[in-house]
């Protein structure tokens, strides 16, 4: 079954929308994958948020987090009253600078975010020993992540917990969602407190997620790369027609009604569905990323160096990054540019969201740079093929 046939027939039993089995299944699925408590929610973001509030994070305190990230992370830490620290990137990794993350630790941090960016692991030993060494707690951000395995173990394993985004684009989607897996065990009751707590996901914001996906697939895809189609696309981009993962208010570091709240049980037929093809996604991703690694040569792109996690995107940087993505798309290459400013998306306002230009300049320069190669699940190899003939043809 499609998915959209699998959502369309959860939609059909409107009294479940909120609540119903299947998200607890889902739940059951999740904790048993991970072999610890787990607890959904409507999104990543909320996820953090929750997190922050059960361990009483706010006012005066200060949360680390790596620079080149999206929006998602400093404004839950924001709307619980306390600061985001941004961490420069190692630029072979896009990982956080261990060395920049260990200066940045004050008496004011009582929380490490580490985010395994694009599914490549962070270097969690030497994160988790300095956590031990200034009593920090860790959250590992595994929204990029999921499936990935880090020396033989799962990634969402190691910190005290973990977030998981199953939002558009992630590595499973169910149009929205999230979840918490709770590995300390002291920590869990707080959790599952707060949690017990949340209102039902609001029906107005289910309703638009579900027209988003359906305008998405049947309409806006089609005409993506048409010049009037492009302009009626942004034109609904500035009413958050076509753009709930992010609103307005998160541009400036404000929280929009809707977060945090409960995981809508109306999409959890789909993410049981989604989770079940979770190593067959992850293998074609794979594929498509080691295809390109294996044949792109033109010296002046560079590629990350491989890595044993998963591929949510595969990332080449060149100083002229913007051209080469406005080129491509007009040859009709879904190219991307996740991050391509410190704090993603651009529309963002840094100073609000407590980042301060130049204190992070190897993610700065990364953002500039970067672009995303075509790995969506069902490219073929003869797409891919001509992606890296774009490619090793450029400038020549």
């Amino acid at each position: 079954m499609t998915k959209s046939m699998v959502l369309f027939n959860s939609l059909l039993n409107i009294n479940n929308w909120q609540e119903g089995e299947d998200s607890e299944k889902f739940r059951f699925i999740l904790e048993d994958y991970f072999k610890t408590k787990v607890h959904l929610v409507n999104s990543g973001r909320s996820a953090i948020y929750c997190f922050l509030k059960a361990l009483k994070i706010g006012e005066g305190d200060e949360v680390i987090i790596q620079a080149y990230t999206c929006n998602a992370v400093p404004n839950p830490i924001i709307w619980a009253g306390a600061k985001p620290v941004y961490v420069d990137i190692d630029p072979e990794t896009l990982n956080a600078a261990i060395d920049d993350l260990a200066s940045k630790i004050s008496s004011k941090t009582k929380l490490i975010i580490i985010q395994h960016t694009f599914g490549r692991s962070a270097e969690m030993e030497k994160i988790l020993e300095l956590a031990k060494k200034w009593g920090i707690y860790v959250l590992e951000d595994c929204a990029h992540s999921l499936g990935a395995l880090y020396k033989e173990r799962r990634l969402g394993t190691f910190g005290d917990a973990a977030i998981l985004s199953f939002g558009r684009e992630k590595v499973i989607s169910c149009l929205t969602g999230g979840a918490l897996v709770v590995n300390n065990s002291k920590l869990e009751k707080e959790v599952s407190l707060f949690i017990s707590s949340l209102p039902p996901f609001s029906r107005r914001q289910l309703i638009k997620e579900v027209l988003n996906f359906f305008s998405w697939r049947t309409i806006f895809r089609k005409i993506y790369f048409n010049k009037t189609g492009d302009k009626l696309i942004k034109f609904l981009y500035k009413f958050d027609f076509i753009n709930v993962v992010t609103s307005k208010k998160e541009l400036v570091g404000e929280k929009p009604f809707w977060y945090p709240a409960s995981f809508p049980n109306a999409l959890a037929r789909l993410a049981i569905s989604e989770f079940e093809n979770l190593d067959k996604y992850n293998r074609q991703r794979n594929e498509v990323a080691y295809y390109y690694l294996k044949n792109i040569k033109n010296p002046d792109f560079s590629l990350l160096p491989a890595h044993d996690g998963i591929y949510l995107r595969v990332v080449a940087l060149h100083k002229d990054a913007p051209e080469i993505l406005a080129q491509a798309r007009k040859r009709g290459f879904w190219f991307g540019n996740w991050y391509n400013c410190p704090i993603y998306p651009e529309a963002a306002d840094k100073e609000k969201l407590g980042y301060e230009v130049g204190s992070c300049p190897n993610a700065e320069k990364a953002a500039m740079e970067t672009i995303d190669l075509p790995n969506y699940l069902g490219i073929s190899f003869e797409e891919a093929g001509k992606v890296v003939d774009f490619i090793n043809n450029w400038g020549k």
